[in-house]
């Protein structure tokens, strides 16, 4: 990922992937030349999403998908190596779905498709799918024949390759599919299109459909534990799976649908909504005489860090091709990105490579003793010797406790150190 300042948090830094779809209908040349290269660079995963499963275990893939998949390779490739998101392949999805049922049905065709996936991602240089069986039926297919296929395929693919599920946040399958032999990566659940939930008598609202309480309503009723009281029986027909946060995605829309008393129907992109809409709060839209409501730019901030503080293993996104440019300051991804790097920063990584070491200490050393964020590893836009204190911490291999740099000299240093550990001795009492 790109280098940015390096702000110190209270927490361990936790990674967090932003995953972002892209259909097969928004592809163009313009759009792999000019757009595309800044968005795979704010992401850590990109899912190209138009291919089906058929009936007998076969993908319909085109000669239009193999082209647009060599772009997009062609492009992560061009980019810096610690910038390269991975290539995800999405199969199913909303109406193209129907195939998977026969499939999961039989295990000689879940054979046939992990085989059929894996020639796939050979094919295209991809590391990862997404079984996208949004509504697969309650009971059998659900709890039973669902994950017999998505652990076949993970099985097929193997360790070094991605399995993902993405369904509907309320259908919930069994949390033995993410442990053990041949779990898969993650459960990405649809926290979008949800303005259904405004009828919850529990819990009414406009219908706007992807609040960020649907995204905690439904991470609680997957990481409960079993046999935990329902708390949105209206919504969820089972609750509490016992899944770990860091195998769960949430949804994060690039897109805003019709709501208080407009249809839901109505879905109009955030790219028109910015550029031709009225605002009067930053998510609510009049567009062609509808109410639209879509996450503002800080309802985007507030869901990274929602989902920091979840612990969630990832945020996807649909869809890059719905968002400004990627250079825009106004860009939905640019601001999911940004807010994700100061939440993920490592202390006392002031070089952004992910690692503490050597070079961090000489940035911190040029900066000692001056206002700047180079070599400020606690936010306070200073760099002193609270933040060698920290660098110390974190550095690896492991810094002895009795090293005393010289930035300058120990002279400077040391009252850095005496107020740092004064401060934590007044706190302390």
């Amino acid at each position: 990922m790109a280098v940015v300042a390096c702000t110190f948090h209270a927490h361990d830094a936790v990674a967090l992937d932003l995953i972002g779809y892209l259909p097969n209908y928004r592809i163009n040349a313009n759009y792999i030349a000019n757009t595309l290269p800044g968005q795979l660079a704010m992401l850590d995963e990109i899912r190209y999403f138009g291919i089906t499963v058929n009936g007998n275990g076969t993908l319909t893939t085109t000669a239009a998908d193999l082209s647009n998949l060599q772009s997009i390779k062609s492009a992560i490739d061009a980019l810096p190596a610690a910038q390269r998101p991975r290539l995800g392949i999405t199969i199913g999805g909303a109406g193209t779905s129907d195939g998977f049922g026969p499939v999961a049905a039989s295990s000689t065709l879940r054979d046939q498709f992990a085989i059929n996936l894996n020639a796939l991602l050979n094919q295209t240089g991809a590391s990862a799918v997404d079984l996208d069986w949004e509504h697969p039926s309650a009971g059998v297919q659900r709890n039973t024949q669902f994950p017999a296929m998505l652990t076949r395929t993970k099985q097929e693919l193997g360790a070094n390759r991605r399995v993902y599920a993405t369904v509907d946040p309320t259908v919930m399958i069994p949390a033995s599919t993410l442990t053990g032999a041949n779990a898969i990566d993650g459960v990405s659940l649809m926290t979008y299109d949800l303005s259904w939930w405004a009828g919850d008598p529990a819990d009414q609202n406009l219908g706007q459909h992807s609040l960020q309480e649907y995204v905690d309503a439904s991470v609680k009723a997957w990481t409960d534990a079993p046999g935990s009281p329902n708390q949105r029986p209206w919504v969820f027909g089972t609750w509490g799976r016992g899944v770990a946060a860091a195998k769960l995605g949430a949804g994060l829309p690039f897109y805003g649908r019709g709501f208080n008393g407009s249809s839901a129907d109505v879905a109009v992109t955030y790219r028109d909504l910015a550029t031709s809409g009225t605002t009067t709060n930053g998510s609510d839209y009049v567009y062609n005489g509808s109410n639209v409501w879509i996450p503002s730019l800080d309802m985007v901030e507030d869901r990274v860090e929602a989902a920091h503080a979840a612990g969630l293993q990832h945020l996807i996104i649909w869809e890059l091709a719905q968002d400004l440019a990627p250079t825009s300051a106004n860009s939905m991804l640019r601001r999911a990105y940004e807010t994700n790097q100061s939440l993920s920063a490592v202390p006392g990584d002031f070089d952004g490579d992910g690692a503490v070491g050597q070079l961090d200490l000489e940035i911190w050393k040029g900066a000692f003793n001056a206002s700047t964020t180079a070599g400020d590893a606690n936010g306070d836009e200073r760099s002193d010797g609270a933040d060698f204190l920290i660098w110390q911490r974190h550095a690896t291999p492991t810094a002895p406790t009795t090293a005393v740099p010289e930035p300058t000299s120990g002279l400077l240093l040391a009252p850095s150190l005496l107020i740092y550990l004064a401060r934590r001795h007044m706190l302390s009492q």
